[in-house]
């Protein structure tokens, strides 16, 4: 496990070394003042500042990306629409659909004459022998 690049071994090193050099209460009040610095940092602007600006960075990518894929579709829509309309059959494109909104289809498209037979208007041919 490696913490900026320092291993477990530099670590104990360096705690060792500060230990001799400040002493046991010299540690306890370095590690304080080193802890309200790092606090005051973390609670300044410049910090949230750059806390956004580094999310920002990463999830450039994925919004860039977002955005290439509405503009394609809307390319394709307005595509779409203009061939069709240079056709005459403007009437075939639904747009509707596409904004999420989906409308049933009307009742004079669908086809009733070929659904199955219910149960009542299915003969019963077991009771008749032959």
């Amino acid at each position: 496990m490696n913490i900026l690049g320092i291993g477990p071994l530099e670590i104990f090193f360096v705690l060792i070394i500060g230990i001799l050099v400040l002493g046991p209460e010299g540690m306890i009040e370095a590690g304080r003042t080193l802890g309200k610095f790092l606090r005051s940092i973390i609670k300044s602007t410049w910090w949230q500042n750059v806390r956004k600006g580094v999310s920002e960075i990463q999830y450039l990518p994925q919004r860039l990306m977002r955005e290439a894929e509405l503009e394609e579709l809307n390319e394709l829509r307005d595509l779409a629409q203009r061939n069709f309309s240079s056709i005459g059959g403007s009437d075939l494109i639904d747009t509707s659909s596409w904004s999420g909104n989906i409308s049933p289809a009307p009742a004079a498209d669908r086809n009733t004459e070929h659904t199955p037979a219910g149960p009542s208007e299915v003969k019963d041919t077991s009771s008749q022998e032959g």
